[in-house]
Parts: structure tokens; sequence; C-alpha cells
């Protein structure tokens, strides 16, 4: 939405002038009533209004004889950010998960098994809302350090484990047109401008999006006398108006509703012989929609299964998937790893690994031309940087701190003589291996910095201490860079497949 269309003579909004930024042209909507469902950017749209109220109102920025007067407006929505992060499967059974309500700060934590993972969150934090999901690095730590807390005494979450990290906004609304002292809310605030009759709804949580909508729309209806409908009674050749009509989502069924049963994946599983966690996928994702999709499928050239061609191995995703999507309106790659799949959010390694066939696929439902999908791919690999992971972003490396396990990994890979210690040989051969050979002079002055107690061998509490003191060195670049704490996976060379692997 890029601008509010008013009537000339109410000053009422109308309707709204808009951007399809897929094609980039302009087109108008026009509405009998305009609703702001904008969550944490609603302030944006509202600020609209701003040039489509009548001048001299409150809201319109302009006095009588059209001169700026500076009128602001008042805030609805202040953003509250949430990091989450997703580990492995592993870490919580598949049906139990904990609520910590007084965590080592005060915030509450969850740590619950989802989509066969286990998502951890969330942290909670004032800020202005961004388009982007990028997790603050510090705020990723703080939740890795908690929960150790609900976890095996030998057993520890390595940074390394991260397989997926976000942030999202909670809109904490507040109404602008009530009188002064008013709250700010975690629940949802439906407010109407009386000045260009638009109506906002903010607030809430994603739990709540039906409740909000039934809410909103019983509002707009009840303020509007031109929903309510006369009927004429002969009998007493009286006209009467009709109830104002209501939100009927409560008596509708979401999509897919129609057709699902609790037999459905057996039967998607006989009829065309897809591996069964692909087919309890289909139907908890599409309901009886998911005829549509894997009529889509193509064989998989094996015995078993059949069909359902998997976009990644360990994820129950389909191709089929994909294009369905394309023909229900999907138009980027972003949409399809982060919305109608939830892979993005699940491993943004996995995700990031599938670009290449979902853009052909795309390309083959929309038409794309070789340029289209090349700007295609370069967006979505963008747009997945923006997410945590197995390694920090570049700019977060300052804040790394090496956890114990971490420290553990990096440690052993360091002692090649497996002596519990390490000795300046040793500091040596690792530099060579990272590419940053180090002087004799280089190499003593780095060592005596690590050698607190000056016993001639550096401990892992020593290492750990030299690693966090934030002074910035060469070698600990290269360790940073090159390794889970901040880098690539790295193999040594004193152990092959995967036994010597930081992140293994």
């Amino acid at each position: 939405v890029t601008e509010c269309i008013s009537d000339g003579e109410t000053g009422k909004v109308v309707g709204v002038k808009a951007l399809d930024r897929i094609s980039g042209k302009d087109f108008e909507v026009y509405a009998k009533k305009v609703i702001f469902a904008g969550g944490p950017f609603t302030d944006g749209l509202r600020e609209l209004e701003l040039t489509a109220a009548p001048t001299g109102s409150s809201i319109s920025g302009k006095d009588d004889n059209n001169n700026n007067n500076n009128t602001e407006l008042q805030k609805a929505v202040h953003g509250a950010s949430g990091s989450h992060i997703v580990l492995p499967g592993y870490y919580a059974p598949n049906h139990m998960g904990l609520l910590d309500y007084n965590t080592s700060d005060g915030r509450f934590l969850f740590f619950l098994p989802w989509q066969g993972s286990v998502i951890v969150g969330t942290t909670d934090k004032k800020c202005e809302a961004e388009t982007l999901p990028y997790p603050p690095e510090d705020e990723i730590q703080w939740m890795l350090k908690e929960c150790e807390k609900y976890l095996s005494h030998n057993l520890k979450v390595r940074r390394s484990d991260v397989l997926s990290a976000w942030r999202g906004w909670r809109p904490l609304a507040a109404d602008p047109n009530a009188p002064p002292g008013g709250q700010v809310s975690r629940d949802h605030v439906i407010s109407t401008n009386p000045d260009t009759g638009v109506t906002f709804i903010a607030g809430g949580k994603w739990t709540t999006w039906r409740e909000m909508a039934q809410d909103v729309l019983d509002k707009v209806l009840s303020e509007n006398n031109e929903y309510a409908t006369e009927d004429h009674d002969n009998s007493k050749g009286k006209s009467k108006s009709s109830p104002i009509p209501k939100c009927n989502t409560l008596h509708l069924s979401l999509h897919g509703g129609k057709g699902w049963s609790e037999s459905l994946p057996v039967q998607v599983i006989q009829k065309y012989g897809i591996e069964q966690t692909v087919a309890e996928h289909l139907v908890r994702t599409y309901g009886g929609r998911v005829w549509e999709v894997v009529e889509l499928c193509r064989p998989t050239g094996k015995r078993w299964p059949r069909h359902g061609i998997l976009l990644s191995q360990h994820f129950p995703y389909i191709e089929a998937e994909v294009r369905f999507a394309c023909r229900e309106y999907a138009c980027t790659i972003e949409d399809i790893l982060s919305r109608r799949t939830r892979l993005a959010f699940l491993n943004r390694d996995a995700a990031e690994e599938v670009i290449p066939r979902v853009a052909d696929i795309m390309a083959e439902e929309l038409g794309w031309s070789r340029k289209t999908k090349a700007e295609q791919i370069r967006a979505a690999r963008e747009y997945l940087a923006s997410y945590g992971g197995r390694i920090p972003h570049e700019d977060d490396l300052e804040v790394r701190l090496l956890t114990h396990e971490d420290a553990m990994d990096v440690f052993r890979d360091i002692d090649t003589d497996g002596s519990g210690f390490l000795d300046q040989q040793e500091i040596k051969d690792m530099a060579t291996r990272l590419g940053r050979p180090l002087s004799e002079e280089q190499l003593k002055s780095l060592f005596d910095t690590m050698d607190k107690d000056r016993n001639g061998r550096i401990d892992v509490e020593e290492f750990i201490d030299w690693y966090n003191d934030g002074a910035e060195t060469i070698f600990k670049g290269g360790l940073q860079r090159k390794m889970t704490v901040g880098g690539e996976k790295w193999l040594t060379t004193r152990k092959k497949g995967g036994g010597g692997s930081f992140l293994g």
C-alpha cells in the first residue's frame, strides 16, 4: 500500500493505491470500509492517513489554511522482538516440552518439540520492527546458556547445534483514539479514526488470528448502518430493519476442512505409495485438498516410496508442493521456503541447498526467463542470510563466547598428542593448518598470553579465558572463521570421516 484514496466531499478513505512488487505496476482498490491489519507495521499504514485526512482535522497535519501544524501521528503500536532458535529433535521427547517462567534474568523460555526439531524461545526486547528476521547473536547465546539448565550434565548444547534462528515482532498495542492513560496491551486493540473512517486492528498473537478477524468485522458491521437491510412486512404494511450481520467465521471450515478424516493419510499411502511421514505431513498441511497435491506427484523411480520426491532429505516436503504452491499464487522462492513450507525456519542450511531445485520447478511452472530465475535465486539467498544458523554472522563474532562443549572440541583438535595440555609446537601446527603461520616471536608472545600460570603448558580453562578475553589476534580470528565458533566445516588431518570435525 502506497497511498490512501479519500472522498473529495466527505474526506473519508474509500480505497488505497498499491504497488505490485512482482510486476512493478501500480493499481487501485476501492472498498466501503478500509481496515489496516499491519501487525507491528500498522503505524506505517496509519501514516498514510495523514495525506488523506480532511484539512484541519486532528490527523491531517495541516490547518484550515493548508499550513503544516506539525501534528504527529500518535503511535498505536510499540514493537517487541522475540528471537527463537531451532535445535535437533533429540533434545526433547516428541510429545513433551517445558516452560521456564523464571529464567536467569526473569524472562520466560519455552523448550518444545516442533516439526521433528526442538524450538526454543523467546527473548523480549522493545525495538522498532524490521522486515527481515535477523536474530542478534547475544540473544542466541543467552538461549543456549539457559537450555543447558534443562539437560543432563553430560549433555551440552553446542553453538553448532543451532539449525536455524530468527526474530519476530509482537505488536504491543494501545488505542490512540481512547482517553489519555490507556494501557499498552498484549491483546488486540481495534480503533476507528473518526476523521478518515479507517479502522485498524493491532496486537494479539498468531494463535488468536481468527478471533481478531471476527472482532474487527463485527465492529465495522455494527458501526455502519448501510449493512443493515430493510424487509417489507406485507401483513402489517410496514418495513423493518433486519439485524446487522455478524462475522460468520465460526461457521466456516478452513480450506481443506472438507474431505478431511483421521484415516486420510492411510488412503493417500494406499493409492499413491507415498512414505508415511510425508503422507501425514501432507494431510496435516492441506487437509482434504491433499488429493490436489498428490495428483502433481511424479514417480520416484524406486520400488518404495513410489511417489513423492523429497526436496530435502530428513524433511517431509516434496516437489509436488512447490508445483501446487505456484498454482496457489506463490511467486517467489522465499515464499516457498518460509511460508508454503517451514524449511527456512527449521534448517537454514537445508533451505539453502534446495534453492536451485525449487528455482527449476518454479521456472517450469511460471515460465521464468533465465534472468528472472537468477534474480529469484539471488533474492532467496539474501533472504536466508538473514536467518541465524550453525555459524554466527561475521558481524556477530565479537559477541561469540566459547561454550564449554565448543571449547573441548577446539581444544582436542589442537591437542594432537592427547595430553590434555597445549604446548608451543601444537599452537604453531594449528596456526599453519589455519593458513596463518606464526613467526617464533609471534608464537612466543601468543603462548605467553595464554599461559597465565607460566608453567609452560596451557590447560582448557586457560584456553577459554584467552578466547573470551575480547582481545583480537590473528590466531583467534582463524579459529573463529574456520571452526564452529565462526566459520565453515573444517576437518583435521589427523582424523578422517568426521571424527575430528568441529561440526561432528
